[in-house]
């Protein structure tokens, strides 16, 4: 019964995520009026842009991160207008859009959204959102993070240790590590089935199978063989061709007993906690390093894993269509790509995408420059063509 509640909580989100985005019928007039797509200029006039927002009065966001309601006072000081946040999951916020987008209900302006494979796979192709990017900090992005999306920052999720009981460093040295009888039930992470973030990070690592059978072979001296489930599940999926590394660390990982746990700050917070003898290891964000609180919690990045401590996905900021306040909404894209509309972002491992404000960040955090860090990139076309495939190897896998 366990699991097929979980396996009816993820196909619910995966027939979200991949159905319930229609084709969306573009407004041209509204475009115009909004300036986006083929209406947007080359000269973006912020005066009349800023006077138009102050007239709108009030900007919708579906944000990511709670931290949005750290922009509030700010932004109504010094702009007049007032943010009306909402914190809902990436995945969550695209099936929300599209389905008040077909009743006709168009609500919100922005979207502050890290699911990178719906937004360039469905949404952004629809027309269900549009990029817009702010002149004025152009300069300090690379190309990638300017299109198809404009990235505010870059995000991960890692792998954290307890750093008051390890002050030697990381008690792992290896991915593979996590499937020995050492770390039976002491790996904690949010449910893959539950949470689209924790999937992505799976479905990263299998897609990343020859540095995991390179990895294999530094770890345990040998090649790696497969195990005999690994090997009927393949032939029982159409769409996987042989056995892979990942895919049998996959297999090991679950039958490991890892702990999976709702709350991301839970897990951060239930390996550092200094008062253990023998902590858990966990994945949870990278972000969450702002909770360490001396005396109390103790969690660090193991940045030395093999052969990579995590993924790393980004953050974008997009308008949404049909956006009633589309002034306002330009008007919040640029500010939150400022230095002072960063700041609730400005924590360690939180990076941002602008080069400017990522120097500072070094500077400020003593930390590895984001570009050093061995962190797997999300691949979201990758991650989107393949979510049934996972899907069914994962429940199949499960013990």
């Amino acid at each position: 019964m366990e699991k097929m509640a979980s396996i009816s909580v993820f196909a619910l989100s995966l027939g979200l995520a991949f159905s319930s985005i229609g084709s969306v019928q573009a407004d041209e007039a509204w475009q115009k009026k909004a300036g986006v797509g083929s209406y947007a200029s080359d000269n973006q006039n912020w005066s009349a842009i800023e006077a138009a927002a102050r007239e709108e009065g009030e900007v919708v966001i579906y944000s990511v991160s709670s931290r949005i309601a750290k922009l509030v006072d700010g932004f109504k000081e010094r702009y007049d207008i007032d943010i009306i946040g909402y914190d809902i999951p990436s995945d969550l916020q695209l099936e929300k859009l599209s389905r008040e987008h077909r009743a006709g209900v168009h609500s919100v302006d922005v979207l502050f959204n890290s699911e990178s494979s719906i937004l360039l796979n469905e949404a952004l192709p629809k027309q269900l959102v549009w990029n817009f990017i702010p002149e004025s900090v152009a300069g300090d992005l690379e190309s990638g993070e300017m299109n198809p999306l404009l990235i505010q920052r870059h995000s991960s999720r890692i792998v954290y240790y307890n750093t008051a009981v390890h002050p030697d460093g990381a008690p792992l040295d290896s991915l593979w590590d996590m499937t020995r009888d050492e770390w039976k039930g002491r790996v904690l992470l949010p449910s893959p089935l539950e949470d689209s973030l924790s999937a992505n990070f799976i479905q990263t690592v299998l897609n990343n199978s020859d540095e995991m059978a390179a990895a294999y072979k530094r770890e345990f001296g040998e090649e790696i063989t497969f195990s005999e489930d690994v090997i009927e599940a393949v032939e029982e999926n159409a769409t996987l061709d042989s056995p892979t590394a990942s895919m049998e660390w996959l297999y090991r990982f679950l039958n490991n007993e890892p702990v999976f746990q709702g709350s991301t700050t839970k897990i951060f917070k239930n390996v550092g906690d200094v008062t253990q003898e023998k902590p858990p290891i966990g994945i949870t964000t990278f972000s969450k390093l702002r909770k360490n609180k001396e005396g109390v919690y103790s969690s660090g990045p193991a940045y030395d894993l093999d052969p990579a401590f995590g993924v790393t996905y980004p953050t974008a900021l997009v308008i949404a269509d049909m956006a009633p306040h589309p002034n306002a909404a330009k008007l919040l894209i640029r500010y939150m790509m400022e230095e002072d509309g960063f700041k609730p972002w400005n924590e360690p491992g939180d990076y941002a995408a602008r080069s400017n404000l990522e120097a500072k960040q070094l500077v400020k955090f003593d930390l590895p420059a984001f570009g050093d860090l061995d962190l797997w990139p999300v691949d979201p076309e990758e991650i989107y063509y393949s979510k049934f495939g996972f899907l069914a190897l994962y429940l199949t896998l499960m013990p």
